[in-house]
């Protein structure tokens, strides 16, 4: 049986419809596979544990048509025909009490098996618990004899907790997001991909982590559950479903005017598609996704074929007059064998492209290479070309196409683009600045040149002093390009440690875009990402992951390295100050899944993160392995990336044991941030430095003067307690932590703390201290860092935690003992020792010691 999760609101309702005085029962409503029964299997449990008699009864087609057939397991063999229901509650009657009778499928169920049902409960002979399909046969609760629960899909945090916990262990972001939205939250589809993956090698463990690998595939039990929904259907059902397969969402006049109206009623009604607003446009979905998996794997290639020009001529006759119709228009007209001109396949190429779809774009760039057009589609082919780890191919292709006759703005375009692939593909800045300046001509266009200045602030801002770059991004460029230098000068000021800056920075971007495309233009993935590291480095966690996973949400293509490997390490680092290190190690094998391969400028944030998370976990082979590889990709024109090289490197030796070293490295680090004006980066490492033993207090406080956020203040906060020796500073830093949700330096504050108490001979100080350290703790997994040594310390039990936390949230003793499954003296005791380990004498100083629950 796969585990229960969610649902706890339901389970609790429903118990309370059974067993309250007045209840009567409750009937379970909601489509195939979102888990009816799974919860009916918890509750006939709880029921059970309660000493009710459970008798359970499953309807079918096979029994839909014999009076009583689904009930027939609990009645007597002898039903007299002349009053076969009075026999039966005769029968029913003589069952112990309490007596409760669930069936699923009630909407399978015959019309004497209602009837007798319809008894039972108006007498309240038992209570009756039913599962059912919605639109099927209601009377049971219709007429108000049981309470109606809809039961619906598992949300993505439900969907993820049950993955976990069904593979016992760890499922990578990018497969429980492929898995998410392969099953939609359907408990039954979900545990049939999972148990199809495991059966054909798809879903496999790597380096202790469950991943997906290739494609979803439907078969076995998995297609036959997909094709019982779908059912059968009429010639133009499946007419109107296959159109919706290769084309969803797809505009509803669109779709309607290629289909019988009446097909799209029928369909409606019985949810096999859905019909939403989307913006100003009204547009059709699948009912489920895999729906359309199952209908493009069953229809002959020629009928898909002709489906796929249908479409692209429907939408060709419409103007094609949004953003994305050049993409569907020439995806259909690939798809469908029809002819499709240069033109097209550039534009939609453009379009792909702009909207981060990286594999359409290659797709439709390399037919129009195929084509003979390269020259058209040159600047987009090579993007592709680096984000797919091709740097060399994407360099010769472009000095070819540079080669030919092009005039000054053609040129300059294609210039951009190599440069970009030269900088932070290849790493090698004096052929990107050359390139830049051979195409920079007097002759130039005035946006041309601008885009020159701003993809010369960018690459400068990745080796340059903040100062110097920061000055050259408020040099006048005009609108449009005028937004991307406000986005260079955002990541200039997360580098200077000016969080609240980076904020209104990026919120005036997002509005002059806005205010440029006269609607919602597409998420910018580069001004998400510097809003997340300002966010996390600021002292927002809680913020920052959230934006961090909303973004990794937004369909990132595999190939669009640059994305979703910067977002890992955000999300790596935040789980790095929370002391979740299994989850930190995690994240950040799966940002760096691609270094291996060519490396690229974020690869040595990834690689560096990894090192990072592996040295917290006190893995320090793979820490070590990690900064040598780190090292090896690290390029000289990317000093900036480079620097999270060197503040690894301190976490590296510490690993191995080399506090000292680890010091030194820390100091060197920040030393070496100070040269580029990064001071965000110089923080952290002085903050590290600290850590490590060394007094840093003035140089902090100092630098930290300059910025803003609450991280950096506390950095400062801390390394000036640890170097005056004040543990009751200590104490109130570790506070400051706890509110941004630092649980890891919180926790390094508190064992500072009560070090120094047992130092200074204040034994209950440090005992408190201690017993705080030892509950925050109890939340992080597989973390070693010097400052957490154990020796010396006074914890809590694992139990003595549990009374602790139940008492400070205001729990008497016997409902503490009720909650625990366990004797009031028994929590009594548990509290005595707790206050004596603590040297409190009641729950107000405890409360005050511990903080509330």
């Amino acid at each position: 049986m796969w585990p229960f999760v969610g649902r706890v609101r339901e389970l609790s309702d429903v118990m309370s419809a059974l067993t309250e005085p007045n209840g009567k029962g409750a009937a379970l409503v909601g489509p195939a596979g979102v888990g009816k029964t799974r919860l009916t299997d918890e509750v006939v449990a709880l029921l059970e544990q309660t000493g009710c008699t459970v008798r359970r009864c499953y309807a079918t087609v096979a029994t839909s048509t014999i009076p009583f057939g689904a009930l027939a397991a609990m009645l007597p063999a002898d039903m007299r025909t002349a009053n076969p229901l009075g026999r039966a509650v005769e029968h029913l009657l003589a069952e112990a009490r309490p007596l409760a009778i669930v069936v699923d499928d009630a909407h399978l169920l015959d019309d004497a098996s209602i009837g007798l049902l319809h008894h039972v409960i108006r007498h309240g002979h038992a209570r009756v618990l039913v599962t059912s399909r919605p639109g099927e046969r209601a009377e049971l609760w219709q007429e108000g004899l049981l309470q109606r629960y809809p039961l619906g899909d598992l949300s993505r945090a439900e969907s993820d907790e049950l993955l976990e916990r069904a593979l016992d262990g760890p499922v990578d972001t990018r497969s429980a997001s492929l898995l998410w939205s392969a099953s939609a939250g359907n408990p039954l589809y979900l545990r049939e991909l999972v148990v199809s993956g495991r059966a054909v090698g798809s879903l496999r463990v790597v380096e202790g982590i469950w991943s997906w690998h290739g494609a979803i595939e439907l078969g076995g039990r998995l297609g036959e559950l997909v094709q019982e929904n779908l059912g059968r259907l009429e010639p133009s059902h499946r007419h109107a479903l296959e159109l919706l397969a290769y084309s969803e969402p797809v505009e509803l006049d669109l779709l309607a005017s290629l289909v019988q109206e009446e097909a799209l009623d029928d369909l409606e009604t019985r949810a096999l598609i859905r019909v939403e607003a989307s913006g100003r446009r009204t547009v059709v979905r699948l009912g489920h996704p895999l729906y359309g998996s199952l209908l493009r794997a069953n229809c002959p290639p020629v009928r898909a074929q002709s489906h796929q020009r249908a479409l692209a001529a429907g939408l060709e006759a419409t103007g094609a007059r949004r953003r994305e119709d050049l993409m569907r228009i020439a995806t259909w007209r690939l798809d469908g064998g029809s002819p499709i001109s240069l033109d097209l396949l550039a534009a939609a190429a453009e379009q792909a492209w702009a909207a981060r779809d990286v594999t359409l774009a290659e797709r439709l760039c390399r037919a129009a290479v195929d084509a003979g057009g390269l020259d058209l589609v040159a600047h987009v082919f090579a993007q592709v070309l680096m984000h797919g780890r091709a740097p060399d191919q994407a360099e010769a292709t472009l000095a070819d196409v540079m080669s030919g006759p092009l005039s000054a703005a053609d040129l300059s375009s294609l210039a951009v683009t190599r440069s970009m692939n030269l900088y932070f593909a290849l790493g090698d800045a004096d052929a990107a600045a050359a390139v830049l300046d051979r195409v920079d001509v007097p002759e130039l266009p005035d946006e041309p040149r601008d885009l020159l200045k701003v993809v010369r602030a960018l690459q400068n801002a990745h080796h340059r002093h903040v100062d110097e770059v920061l000055e050259s991004t408020y040099e006048p460029v005009v609108p449009p390009l005028s937004v991307h230098m406000r986005l260079v000068r955002s990541l200039c000021l997360v580098h200077a440690g000016r969080y609240r800056e980076v904020g209104e920075e990026i919120d005036r971007y997002d509005a002059e875009v806005l205010a440029l495309h006269g609607d919602t233009p597409p998420p910018d993935h580069g001004a998400l990402r510097v809003r997340c590291f300002a966010l996390a480095h600021g002292g927002h966690l809680a913020e920052a992951e959230s934006l961090a996973l909303t973004t990794l949400e937004m369909s990132f293509d595999e190939l669009a390295f640059i994305g979703p490997t910067s977002i890992y390490s955000v999300l790596s680092f935040c789980a790095r100050m929370r002391g979740h290190g299994a989850q930190a190690l995690r994240l950040a094998r799966e940002g760096s899944a691609k270094t291996e391969e060519q490396p690229l400028i974020f690869d040595t944030i990834a690689l560096a993160s990894l090192a990072s998370a592996a040295a917290l976990c006190g893995d320090a082979d793979l820490a070590h392995d990690a900064l040598a590889r780190a090292e090896k990709a690290r390029r000289p024109a990317w000093r900036w990336t480079g620097l999270s090289v060197s503040l690894a490197r301190s976490w590296v030796l510490a690993a191995a044991g080399d506090v000292r070293g680890a010091a030194n490295s820390a100091m060197a680090a920040a030393d070496e941030c100070a040269e580029l004006g990064a001071l965000g980066s110089e923080a952290q490492a002085l903050h590290d430095a600290a850590r490590f033993g060394v007094d840093t207090s003035l140089r902090l406080a100092a630098l930290t003067s300059t910025m803003d956020g609450p991280l950096p203040l506390a950095y400062a906060a801390h390394a000036t307690a640890l170097a005056h020796a004040a543990p009751t500073v200590l104490e109130a830093v570790a506070a400051d932590f706890l509110r941004m949700g630092a649980t890891l330096y919180a926790a390094e504050a508190l064992a500072s703390a009560a070090r120094l108490h047992r130092t200074q001979g204040n034994i209950r100080a440090a005992s408190q201290a201690s017993a705080r350290q030892a509950l925050l703790m109890r939340e992080f997994d597989g973390v070693r860092t010097p400052a957490l040594r154990v020796d010396g310390l006074t914890h809590l039990t694992r139990r003595q935690v549990e009374v602790a936390r139940l008492a400070t949230s205001g729990l008497t003793n016997q409902q503490i003992a009720e909650k625990l499954h366990t004797s009031k003296r028994t929590v009594d005791n548990h509290l005595h020792a707790i206050y004596g380990v603590l040297g409190v004498t009641g729950r107000d100083e405890l409360r005050t010691v511990l903080g509330p629950s």
